[in-house]
């Protein structure tokens, strides 16, 4: 009886039980350019004014972020340390004890104010359940007695009740007077519990690390804040990290227990650990630089003019462009063009720009663009979102909320940092152009009239750190929430030219101008050279580079006189930036591999998981080639534009899909030739094989037959 064929089955596990993870050539397949040239709009360097290089050599071919395992960024702190996330203890708050003579001491202290009869209850509360009818709270009148002494009273609670009670400070009125309470009460065990905790840690403010993986700094912040119940402007941290990265970065958040942040952490997919405490604020810029560690795959070339570029990149170092991270995805909507429409206080512009559809966007955020652009149903469009993190999602809500053509309030729903992306990229944008110009027309000497520090010493200071430095309001959106009866422009907002021009700029004097004597004097190199980013409150070049930027503006129809916007939040007082930059502490070394998705860089976490060793040590067997780069860069300073540097080739997205999908096809090519090859190699082995056993058989029937001809020949 033939066998029955099993039925095909269409059952599938539930999409919440598993996920599909695509494999490497999946990945980057997903990530080319679309056949239909949909892709064709993906920002290049040239366009954002990356333009000139260091050096002359040829360059080779590697593959940036071929995954995001392959690019590792820690934080190096003030004190010059890399941070790494390495302790996974949750410090729990210190419990007050008093021994039996401080407790002794304490009770008579405060005999008057607690009698014998209050003890009592307290101790006929604490043997009562929390939800017997006669568990009522008891008050302590504690008016006379300052913070320190109410802490001591709380001390003894805590010292013989344990769990048992708790006490909590209150203020009430009666008959017009102020009177403070210690409220003496069973505890509701529930999930407020933690905050009426009191604090007994060494700090007001928690420090500790985030690990991520694949995410943005700010939607981290954003997803604890969200989980813990407070504003995303009050998680801190010094500085962005890379989206499509492992990075490990501090964060500082004020009061919260570390069991709490923790659970918010695991909630919000990052881990955190090493935790400390302070009583100092986290600010943007309070960092040294960062350290990373990069593979780059698919790597061509010979190993020795390699090893020549490395060395001159680590003498010679690299022009000290924003990279391409700074200017968003797409070429028909660069966002330095909607900071221009900002700066122009051109509101409806800003709004159109942000929301107009584009090529190459994701799919739901198309459709959302996309309805509100044909509709301009804001409420609508907006409805169409799950996660609120978006700035479009911001910007729609506040289109709904104060109305289709009120611009100007719906703008300030954006947070102030992601609202403030816009004019720093123009800013960018004009110190890319201005720094090109600056090596195309005088290549790599000192001109008089270059701006150098004053103090050699000084750090450099990215626009957006100075920007929230000076102004540490995180959220233009406070402005409309506190004036919703009015929603317009607060003339106590603005800021008058005649005030600023009185004004003794300190960060004008942060610069000079060189001289033909100091040139001379050989003090000063390119290295000490910075070019301003334009701004109302900044000196520029006493050289023909200085008219460039007036030039630059004058083509968006601005000046640095209107940079100084009626709106404070977006007046741009200038920073400065140096021209070139040398990598800290370079090392490299090549690795052979045999898989695209095999690991090549130990994370934190693996160190953690004890899988560094295996990674690191692994033997480097395979036909790929990879170069393993560990290097520091001072804050604000792109990894992207040192690795352009070195491999002479465009950074941007595009670029690299496509030289990655040449060096896979290049792989596969090899794979399939050298299959041919075993299976021609297999099959000539197979005929070999029978052709020695033809010519065996042959001998062996030759043999046989003469054997029986010789015993035919003798006598029986």
């Amino acid at each position: 009886m033939p066998q029955r064929k099993k039925a095909k089955t269409s059952w599938r596990p539930k999409q919440m039980h598993t996920k599909h993870r695509p494999g490497p050539e999946e990945e980057w397949r997903k990530r080319l350019p679309k056949k239909d040239g949909s892709n064709k709009n993906s920002l290049r360097e040239d366009q954002v004014g990356i333009t000139e290089y260091v050096s002359n050599g040829a360059g080779f071919t590697g593959v940036v972020k071929s995954r995001f395992s392959d690019f590792h960024v820690n934080e190096i702190d003030l004190d010059g340390k890399v941070l790494q996330l390495n302790d996974l203890t949750v410090p729990k708050p210190a419990e007050p004890t008093l021994d039996e003579e401080e407790l002794a001491a304490a009770r008579k202290k405060f005999r008057e104010i607690i009698t014998d009869d209050t003890w009592d209850k307290m101790s006929a509360l604490a043997a009562l359940s929390a939800k017997d009818p006669a568990a009522q709270p008891i008050d302590i009148i504690v008016t006379a007695l300052d913070k320190t002494e109410r802490g001591q009273i709380h001390d003894m609670l805590k010292t013989l009740y344990s769990s048992k009670l708790v006490g909590s400070t209150v203020t009430e009125v009666k008959d017009s007077t102020e009177e403070r309470i210690i409220r003496v009460m069973k505890p509701k065990f529930n999930s407020n519990s933690e905050k009426r905790t009191r604090w007994n840690f060494p700090g007001e403010y928690v420090h500790f690390l985030v690990y991520k993986e694949n995410m943005e700094t700010s939607e981290a912040a954003s997803r604890l804040a969200s989980r813990i119940g407070m504003h995303p402007s009050n998680v801190n941290y010094c500085g962005t990290k890379d989206k499509r990265a492992k990075t490990t970065q501090k964060f500082c958040i004020k009061r919260r227990l570390p069991s709490q942040i923790l659970t918010a952490a695991q909630k919000s997919y990052v881990r955190i650990g090493n935790f400390t405490f302070s009583n100092d604020v986290l600010k943007l810029g309070d960092l040294k630089g960062n350290r990373f560690r990069i593979a780059l795959r698919h790597v061509t070339g010979d190993e020795a003019e390699i090893q020549k570029a490395l060395e001159s990149l680590r003498d010679k170092g690299f022009i000290n462009y924003f990279g391409l991270q700074r200017f968003g995805n797409h070429a028909d909507i660069p966002t330095y063009e909607i900071g221009v429409a900002l700066l122009k206080a051109d509101y409806k512009t800003v709004a159109e720009l942000i929301l107009k559809p584009r090529s190459n966007d994701l799919p739901f955020m198309d459709e959302v663009r996309k309805k509100w652009w044909d509709e301009r149903n804001s409420a609508a469009a907006a409805a169409m979102f799950i996660p609120n993190e978006f700035i479009e999602k911001k910007l729609l809500d506040g289109l709904a909320k104060y109305g289709e053509n009120d611009y100007a309030a719906a703008l300030r729903k954006i947070p102030r940092n992601m609202l403030l992306l816009y004019p720093h990229s123009f800013q960018s944008f004009v110190f890319n152009r201005i720094a090109s110009r600056r090596i195309k027309e005088y290549g790599f000497k000192l001109i008089p009239g270059d701006l150098v520090y004053r103090n050699k010493e000084e750090m450099d200071e990215d626009i957006i750190e100075k920007c929230d430095l000076d102004n540490p309001t995180d959220n233009a959106a406070e402005d409309i929430e506190n004036n919703e009866d009015n929603p317009e422009i607060k003339e106590d907002a603005e800021t008058t030219a005649s005030d600023a021009k009185n004004e003794d700029s300190i960060f004008k004097r942060k610069v000079k101008a060189l001289t033909e004597d100091d040139i001379v004097s050989g003090n000063y190199t390119l290295f000490d050279v910075v070019l301003p980013l334009p701004g109302h409150d900044i000196t520029y070049p006493s050289n023909e580079v200085g008219a460039w930027y007036e030039e630059i503006l004058a083509e968006y129809g601005l000046s640095s006189e209107k940079l100084r916007h009626k709106v404070k939040t977006f007046a741009m007082a200038g920073a400065y930036r140096k021209l070139l930059i040398c990598p800290r502490e370079l090392t490299w070394k090549f690795r052979k591999y045999s898989t695209p998705e095999e690991t090549l860089i130990a994370s934190d976490w693996d160190r953690i998981a004890g899988k560094a060793d295996k990674i690191e040590n692994s033997e480097g067997n395979g036909d790929l080639k990879a170069l393993l780069l560990d290097f520091c860069l001072p804050p604000s300073v792109y990894a992207t534009m040192f690795l352009r540097e070195l491999l002479k080739s465009d950074t941007s997205a595009a670029q690299q899909l496509k030289i990655e999908k040449d060096e896979m096809s290049k792989v596969r090519d090899k794979q399939q030739t050298t299959e041919v090859n075993e299976g021609k190699e297999d099959a000539a082995q197979v005929e070999s094989v029978g052709e020695v056993a033809t010519t065996e058989k042959r001998k062996l029937t030759a043999d046989e037959t003469a054997e029986v001809e010789e015993k035919k020949s003798k006598p029986s």
